[in-house]
This record gives structure tokens, sequence and C-alpha cells, in this order.
């Protein structure tokens, strides 16, 4: 009768482990990780550095100071329709880009870029920095881009393109 309730015992500790690994994948798959942002749409005001936000002519205008964005890096915006994060990026001197944070696998954020790609931390997927190409998979289709005019010191955030 012992080895019989160890038996039971074990095979219950081996589902209850499973379902804990089920969760927490099903949990890493369909739930964004929301990173903080660099430059959160705020009202604007003369000179400020970080990213901005207006409701000028009926929709929301979302913009990040030149120098918020290093060369290789990026700042983090919010989109205006979505509210999901945006990284405005400068993947080479003077060129600027945009693209969504949703990675288009599970939807998962994707972090910042690093070494020209942006990853995905729950199943590995890479993006090109420059265009929003696919690297590496699970994910094979590129990250939404977003134009970006430069105004001054400034750089607008326009309307989703791909």
């Amino acid at each position: 009768m012992r080895r019989r309730t160890f038996l039971d015992g074990s095979i219950a500790a081996v589902a209850l482990g499973g379902a804990g690994l089920l969760v927490g994948s099903l949990t890493a798959t369909f739930v964004r990780r929301k990173p903080a942002p660099v430059a959160a749409p705020t009202t604007p005001q003369p000179g400020a550095g970080a990213g901005t936000a207006s409701a000028a002519g009926g929709g929301a205008k979302v913009s990040v100071a030149v120098a918020d964005v290093p060369v290789g890096g990026s700042a983090t915006v919010k989109d205006p329709a979505s509210g999901d994060a945006i990284y405005i990026l400068q993947p080479k001197a003077g060129q600027y880009c945009a693209l969504s944070s949703v990675c288009t696998h599970a939807g998962c954020t994707v972090d910042p870029p690093r070494g020209g790609a942006l990853s995905c931390p729950c199943h590995g997927s890479r993006f090109d920095a420059a265009t929003g190409a696919v690297l590496t998979g699970p994910a094979v289709k590129p990250l939404p881009r977003y134009a970006v005019t430069k105004d001054g010191d400034r750089l607008d955030l326009g309307p989703q393109t791909s």
C-alpha cells in the first residue's frame, strides 16, 4: 500500500508541475511585457527633451527630441491609437525609423535594439533594427513600421507605413 501511495503522489506532483509549466508558457505567450517608456507622451512644452503628444489637428501628435535617440539606440513612445510602445530608432547617424514593439509571432513586447537587432524574449525571434525585417524566427512577418519626420530638433512619429 505504501508503494501505491508513493506512486499516486509522484503522478500528482508531475501533473501539477506540468500544469504550472503550461500556465507559465501561455502567460508568456499571451501577456505582453510593457517596457518602461523612455520618452512618455506628455503635453508639449517649449524646450522639453522628452517625448510629447498633443491633440493638434484632431489627432495626437507624438514626438521626441533628436538628442533622446542615440545612434544604435532608441526612444520609446506610445502609439496614440493602440497605446502600444513604439521604438523610434537611429540605426545609423542621421537615419531615423520607427518600429512597433509588438512581436508579430505571439504579441510579446520585443526588447529595445541591441547590436542592430530587436529580440523577442518570449520565443527568440530577432528583427533588424533598421527595417524591422525578420532575422530569426519563429516570427515570419516583419515588425510594423511607422513614418518618422525630422522637424528641427524633434522627431515626429507619423502613420504606420507597413
